[in-house]
């Protein structure tokens, strides 16, 4: 009788993150739409973006050769003209790109997607030696709900990630969810006049 109950439980717990899935993909998809709008129209735009470009000459940098970073934040509205009191400034922000690259052939790319001040979504790339790695973490109040990898196209099982080859490849949300926040912060710093 007891394995008659688990199963309708099971089913609903993956319902619930099966629609938070959808929702998150949803509302990645509806800021990618408005970031791409914003590019285009400038200040006619739904977004405003704030850049923060570290080594903008692409100087070489001492045991890394050439290093550029560039940071993006994407937010619907500045968070000084809302009283602290009324409303969090932090859920103003939408999303963070940040894009390096270094040396002669590394690139990355990283997204961190907020709904209502929460990070919801970390996706990544990386191009390093020929090699191409992808990740996306999806989180909810209690963490991360799911995840994927794919190195050169071919997504990894858990079986693949245990593999010791495979460990830098692992997902670490809790580093990701602990970066999400960091850039919040940062967000709302650099928005105090």
């Amino acid at each position: 009788m007891k394995s008659y109950l688990l199963l309708p439980v099971l089913c609903v717990s993956v319902l619930a993150n099966a629609q938070t899935e959808t929702s998150i993909v949803k509302h990645y998809q509806e800021i990618n739409k408005q970031v791409q709008e914003s590019k285009q129209h400038g200040m006619e735009g739904t977004l405003y973006c704030n850049e923060w470009v570290t080594n903008k000459n692409s100087m070489s940098w001492p045991a890394v050769g050439i290093y550029a970073e560039t940071i993006q934040f994407w937010y619907n509205d500045d968070p000084n003209h809302i009283s602290r009191r009324e409303r969090d400034p932090k859920t103003v922000l939408e999303k963070v790109t940040v894009t390096r690259k270094a040396a002669a052939d590394f690139i990355s790319n990283e997204e961190y997607l907020y709904m209502s001040g929460k990070p919801v979504f970390f996706y990544s790339t990386v191009i390093e030696e020929g090699k191409h790695w992808e990740t996306r973490m999806y989180f909810n109040t209690k963490g991360m709900f799911k995840s994927s990898v794919k190195i050169d196209g071919k997504e990894l099982t858990a079986k693949e990630l245990a593999l010791p080859e495979n460990s830098d490849s692992r997902p670490k949300p809790l580093v990701e969810l602990k970066n999400g926040r960091k850039y919040q912060d940062l967000f709302v710093m650099q928005m105090v006049y």
